[in-house]
């Protein structure tokens, strides 16, 4: 895993240090800098023959804006047109100098320089290769349900797109492991099935445009009127299964980001699912950076350093985005859940202007 990364000089953060374990959740107020954090590891993630450019830099979810939007420019303070961001596993140490090449030119790509401090070539490879497979997910219905396609990245789109051909080429027993989950948390689901050779459609069962093959079967239903397409299926199980390939599938990111996870879901939806995150990541060797709002996924987590970490992102007074570790809850809240004393704002993370 990635042990700990460095950020300079990126969108609001000015300078920041983040230690990381297996799951890393990011909490905080509308505009603290959460997404940002995701984004400085998308732009190294976009790096291309020691260059940057606006479209690997969609590709891998960051939100692209003029050049001079990218870096720090906080009121009074000069501005650097350099990025920095650097990543450390074990021994190793990969950093990565990101600049501007034309300031007058807004589609200029920004040229990359790197230093690297290794004990085996083999470790260097594995990081790398951690930190250009990475990507920002959030989901979005309208892909989950096939409604939209143009997924830049394969096999499973950043919102979705493709996800009923990845969950159909999941080994069988990773895909048991899939529909256990699901059944375990949404009631009505009996089965999930693919129609990759067309029967259901042809059959009627597919009336709107959706493009995915995946089909339910509800088991509050007759078993001989039972079955519907993914356009039809409910938000949650969705996003559910959205999160659930991401985790087993081996051709998905070892290393990886999901902005919002709690995108619609249930609140103890959000607090099982965490539980079920930790145990998967663990499971298939993948590390995850989160950010959320939704107190509930809090309570589905165990502190640990090296299983889960949980930061409070604000700004400062000058506007720079701040990242702290709740380590442990304190002595004298222990009696508390994690979402009361969030909510309470005892661990800080909440807007402060009403």
């Amino acid at each position: 895993m990635i042990d700990r990364i460095d950020i300079r000089n990126f969108k609001s953060i000015a300078h920041t240090n983040i230690p990381l374990g297996r799951i890393n959740v990011f909490i905080g107020a509308n505009g603290s800098g959460k997404s940002n954090i995701l984004e400085a590891v998308g732009m190294a993630a976009a790096i291309r023959n020691h260059e940057v450019t606006l479209d690997s830099m969609v590709q891998r979810g960051v939100r692209i804006a003029r050049p001079e939007l990218m870096v720090n420019s906080f009121y009074g303070q000069s501005t650097s047109r350099s990025i920095r961001i650097g990543f450390h596993e074990g021994d190793t140490m990969v950093s990565y100098n990101i600049q501007r090449l034309k300031s007058s030119d807004i589609y200029s790509p920004w040229i990359v320089s790197s230093d690297t401090l290794y004990v085996k070539e083999d470790l260097l490879k594995s990081v790398e290769e951690k930190i250009f497979r990475y990507a920002i997910y959030s989901p979005e219905i309208d892909a989950l349900r096939g409604l939209t396609s143009g997924a830049t990245l394969y096999p499973l789109g950043l919102h979705g797109e493709g996800l009923d051909v990845l969950l159909g080429q999941l080994a069988k027993e990773d895909l048991d492991v899939v529909k256990n989950v699901v059944k375990q948390f949404v009631s009505w689901v009996d089965d999930m099935t693919f129609d990759f050779e067309g029967m259901y459609k042809f059959q009627g069962y597919k009336l709107g445009r959706s493009k995915s093959d995946l089909y339910f079967r509800d088991s509050y239903m007759q078993k001989k009127n039972n079955l519907f397409s993914a356009e039809n299926a409910n938000e949650g199980v969705l996003v559910l299964l959205f999160y659930l390939a991401l985790l087993v599938s081996k051709s998905t990111p070892k290393f990886f980001a999901i902005d919002n996870i709690d995108t619609g879901l249930n609140p103890r939806l959000c607090r099982y699912l965490m539980k079920v995150v930790g145990q998967l990541a663990e499971q298939y060797d993948k590390q995850l950076l989160i950010t959320t709002h939704n107190p509930a996924i809090l309570d589905g987590i165990t502190l640990n350093a090296n299983g889960t970490r949980l930061f409070v992102v604000e700004r400062s007074d000058e506007g720079d985005t701040r990242i702290n570790e709740l380590q442990m809850k304190p002595a004298t809240e222990r009696k508390m859940k994690l979402s009361e004393m969030w909510m309470n704002g005892l661990i800080g993370g909440l807007p402060e202007d009403f």
